[in-house]
Formats: structure tokens, C-alpha cells, sequence
């Protein structure tokens, strides 16, 4: 089945790593066919549309395609593909246009709208919609139109109730928790094989709540004991087990992990950790990692730029799979490493 994927652009890498992501941790098929501008067309499974929906975090859209054509064939394009489809059964109730960018300038919303309207004349009825309904998808990007019908669509009114400060404890700084939920997805804990998700630098627990909300045992630690209370608050008040502990991230007292997501500290925050040497840090935490995670399994942590290097983590048995670079403020850039343990 060819899929589309309507990627966030809130990042240029982390979007799309975090689709395929989703689909490797719950070994559901998904091939990359093509990586447009914001959007991916792929083989996937039916299936797949069912884990945006309990997992997703940076995926706005995502549904079966019905034709590709090139934009600057303009609206005859689309129309040729839609009177070659059988359309009978889609019940279709309602219409999206997306536009990433310029592209496809060509091709223009009323234009989009008439021509609907003459394939889906109910549509003028201004019909309500109902659960059956579905909405038929047009995306410009990168040369090409693409239609087809929508299968899932982000709800960011899932994270809002779970913002840092509506948490019994906050904490300056706390990441957001659709970015919480991106480390989770990019570090591959799976649902399906009841998967042990960890979190050696927990601060106050806002991996380990998004890691429960969808589903994962979930354990963690911090060397800060206020923290590690703060995350108890925040896990028990959102009902997730708070299987948490105050230890050093150096020396974990966790016999295994299936996945580790985590966030260490940088700069003067490396002083609550007991270490001024915020590399040795580092070296010391990725070592007590490495002994403790099973083979073949995921890790993904930020560290501000610099600090550690692709060959400090080669050298201690990791397999780099992806860098990305994270601006936060300033003069601040942070790498976000995902790395399998080899």
C-alpha cells in the first residue's frame, strides 16, 4: 500500500526519523519511497496509521494515497487522477489543502474546491461529519501534488493537559512533551513486546510520563532526590507507575534496559551530578549504559555540541545510527545522538 506522511516542520531531520522510528519499533513494514519537502511517501501497512495515532508527536498527516501528479499540470492533473479512481466508497464528507512552502503555486484552493465539489456534490449540502466520513487530502511539495485519503491526524490537544506547567511539579527548562515523546519514539521501546524504557537523568519525569502515557514500563533515576519526588508527583498524578530512584546515572542500580531516552545535564547543571568534568560525565554514563542495555537495542540522549564526539561512542561498542542538531538558545546547540548498542 503507498502511504503519504505529512511531516511537522518544526525540524528539519527529527520529523522523519521519528516516522520511521514508530514503524521500527513495532517491526510494522514501512519503506521509504520518496523524502519530498515535509513529506514521505511510502509501502506501509494499514497498521501503521493505528501507532501514529497512539505514538506520534511530530507527524501532522498521514493516509492512503490515490495519485501523484506533477503540479505544474495544475488542477487538470488532480482531476485526471480522480476521475480514474473509483470513488464510490470513500465517503468522503470532507476536503484538505496543504500547501508546504511555495510549492505548487499552480494549483490553487478554489480551483481544488470546485473541482471536489464535482466528484462530491453532497459536499455542497454542508453535510456534518460523521465517524464513517472521511477527508480526501491534497499536499503540495517539491513538484508534485499529491491526493489522497486521510487515515490519521495529529490532536495536539493530547499533549496540552501534560504541559510542564500544569505538572504538580515544573521545572525551568522542562522539554516540551511532544519533544519528550520524540526521544521515546527515535530511542525504539516497543509496545508490542512490553518493552522496559529508562531514563538514567529523569529530572522530574517528563520522558517517563510520555513513555507511560503510550504504553511502556517505565523506570528511572536521578542523582537530585528532589527531583526524583517531583517525578514521583508528576507520574502519580497522571496514574503511571513512579518506578523511580534516587542513583547516579554512573552507576545505575538497573540490571537491564530494552530502551534508554534521556536528557543528561550541561554547563552548570553538571555540578548537582557530583562531576565538574561534564565529558567525563558523559564517558562514564554512555560505559554504565552500554553494560546494562540488551544487543541491538536503541539509546537516544542530547549533550550540548562538542562535548562528546562519534568516536568516544564508537569506541564504547555503540553503532551511530543518527546525529541531529538541535538549536535551543543563543549560542546553544545541543546534538541529539540515537545510537544501538552492537
Amino acid at each position: 500500500m503507498l502511504i503519504y506522511i505529512c511531516l511537522s516542520g518544526e525540524h528539519r531531520t527529527l520529523p522523519a526519523s521519528e516516522a520511521k522510528a514508530i514503524a521500527e519499533a513495532e517491526g510494522v513494514p514501512l519503506k521509504i519511497m520518496a523524502h519530498l519537502d515535509q513529506v514521505l511517501i511510502a509501502e506501509g501497512d494499514p497498521l501503521y496509521f493505528r501507532l501514529l495515532d497512539i505514538r506520534a508527536a511530530f507527524i501532522k498527516s498521514a493516509g492512503i494515497i490515490v495519485g501523484i501528479t506533477e503540479s505544474n499540470s495544475g488542477i487538470e492533473g488532480v482531476r485526471k487522477i480522480l476521475r480514474d479512481v473509483n470513488l464510490g466508497d470513500l465517503n468522503i464528507r470532507n476536503i484538505s489543502f496543504k500547501r508546504i512552502k511555495h510549492y505548487g503555486e499552480e494549483i490553487k484552493y478554489t480551483d481544488f474546491v470546485n473541482l471536489i465539489k464535482d466528484f462530491f456534490p453532497e459536499l455542497r449540502t454542508g453535510s456534518k461529519k460523521t465517524r464513517s466520513s472521511s477527508t480526501l487530502e491534497i499536499i503540495l511539495s517539491d513538484g508534485l501534488a499529491i491526493i489522497g485519503v486521510r487515515k490519521y491526524a495529529r490532536d495536539l490537544s493530547k499533549f496540552r493537559d501534560r504541559d510542564p506547567q500544569k505538572r504538580p511539579v515544573y521545572r525551568p527548562g522542562t522539554l516540551s512533551p511532544e519533544l519528550s515523546r520524540l526521544f521515546v519514539n527515535l530511542s525504539r521501546a516497543s509496545i508490542n513486546r512490553n518493552d522496559v524504557f529508562l531514563d538514567p537523568f529523569c529530572g522530574i519525569g517528563g520522558f517517563l510520563l510520555e513513555a507511560c502515557v503510550i504504553g511502556l514500563r517505565t523506570y528511572g533515576c536521578d542523582i537530585n532526590p528532589q527531583y526524583v519526588e517531583g517525578t514521583i508527583q508528576n507520574l502519580r498524578y497522571y496514574d503511571c507507575t513512579p518506578n523511580v530512584v534516587v542513583a547516579d546515572a554512573c552507576r545505575m542500580p538497573f540490571s537491564r534496559a530494552d530502551a534508554i531516552g534521556t536528557d543528561p545535564p550541561y554547563g552548570r547543571l553538571t555540578r548537582a551530578s557530583g562531576r565538574g568534568d561534564l565529558r567525563r560525565l558523559m564517558l562514564d554514563f554512555l560505559e554504565e549504559a552500554y553494560k546494562i542495555m540488551r544487543k541491538n537495542r536503541h539509546m537516544v540522549f542530547a549533550q550540548k555540541h562538542g562535548v562528546i564526539r562519534e568516536s568516544d561512542i564508537e569506541n564504547l561498542g555503540f553503532e551511530i545510527v543518527e546525529v541531529h542538531k538541535n538549536w535551543v538558545h543563543g549560542s546553544l546547540t545541543r546534538d541529539i545522538f540515537v545510537v544501538r548498542k552492537v
